[in-house]
C-alpha cells in the first residue's frame, strides 16, 4: 500500500492520460490507429511529418528514404516520448527517466521467410536475425566474448552489463482483436542499463511492423519502481492501439 502511495513521487510525473491524441496510419491492407498520451517531452521541438500511408511493395525502400538501426532497416511511422519528472534535487535535475515510443515498418531480410500475419514465421525470422547480428562474429555479444575469455579476474565470464540480453521468450498476446508478437530487449544495440519492449506483426512477406518502447534511466538509475511504472506505461499505451485489415 505505501509503494503505491509513494509510487508518483518516487518514479515521476510521466504520460498523463486526461489528453490523448488520436492518430491513425494506413500500412499495405492494414490500418494501424493509435493514441498519444499528453505531457510529451522534447516541449519546442518539431516534429517530423510522419507518413499517413506507407504502401509495401518490394521496391519500397528503393523509392522513399529510410532508417538503419543495430539490425534493422525501417521507415518510422511515429516517435514519441515522455518523461517522467520528480523534484529537482532528484535525478538529473528532477529528470528521472523516459519513455520513447517508435513505430515502425521493418524491411524483412532475404536469410529467414516470413508470411503475412504468421507470428510463428516472424518468430523465426527474428531469432535468426538477432543471433546473426549479436552472436555471429564481429557482433556485440561475441566481441565481448572475446574480450573476457582470458580475463584471469572474471575467469572468463562476461559481466552482464557487457552483453546484450537477447529476447528469452516471445508471447503472442491479443489487443483490440489482434495478435501480436511481443518479446524484450535489454538493452538493444549496446550493452548497458537500459530496455526495450516490442509488439511485432508481419504486414507482408517482405515487411514487419513493430511498436517499440525504450526505457531510458540517468546516470544508470535502474531502480526498479521506475522501470515497473514504465513497463505499466507502455503496457497502457499498447492497449490502446488497434490493427485491422481493410
Amino acid at each position: 500500500m505505501l509503494k503505491n502511495l509513494l509510487a508518483p513521487a518516487l518514479t515521476g510525473k510521466g504520460p498523463d492520460y486526461s489528453h490523448l491524441s488520436e492518430k491513425e496510419c494506413r500500412i499495405g491492407d492494414y490500418v494501424l490507429g493509435y493514441k498519444l498520451p499528453g505531457n510529451l517531452g522534447l516541449k519546442g521541438v518539431r516534429r517530423p511529418n510522419f507518413p499517413l500511408m506507407v504502401n509495401l511493395q518490394p521496391e519500397l525502400f528503393d523509392q522513399t528514404s529510410y532508417k538503419q538501426a543495430f539490425n534493422r532497416s525501417y521507415i518510422q511511422v511515429q516517435c514519441e516520448s515522455w518523461e517522467y519528472r520528480g523534484f529537482i534535487l532528484q535525478g538529473n535535475f528532477g529528470r528521472l527517466c523516459s519513455l520513447a515510443l517508435n513505430i515502425d515498418v521493418n524491411r524483412a531480410e532475404p536469410h529467414t521467410t516470413i508470411k503475412t500475419g504468421n507470428l510463428e514465421s516472424l518468430k523465426s525470422y527474428l531469432e535468426n536475425d538477432f543471433s546473426r547480428y549479436y552472436e555471429s562474429e564481429g557482433g556485440i555479444n561475441w566481441k565481448a566474448r572475446q574480450k573476457f575469455k582470458d580475463d584471469a579476474f572474471t575467469k572468463g565470464e562476461v559481466p552482464d552489463h557487457y552483453l546484450v540480453t537477447l529476447p528469452e521468450s516471445y508471447d503472442i498476446e491479443n489487443i483490440n482483436d489482434a495478435s501480436w508478437l511481443s518479446y524484450q530487449i535489454g538493452p538493444e544495440g549496446r550493452a548497458g542499463y537500459r530496455y526495450t519492449y516490442y509488439w511485432a506483426y508481419p504486414v507482408s512477406e517482405n515487411f514487419y511492423l513493430t511498436v517499440s518502447f525504450w526505457m531510458l534511466f540517468e546516470h544508470g538509475d535502474i531502480k526498479e519502481l521506475r522501470r515497473e511504472r514504465m513497463v505499466e506505461d507502455a503496457g497502457r499505451i499498447m492497449s490502446m492501439v488497434e490493427l485491422r485489415k481493410e
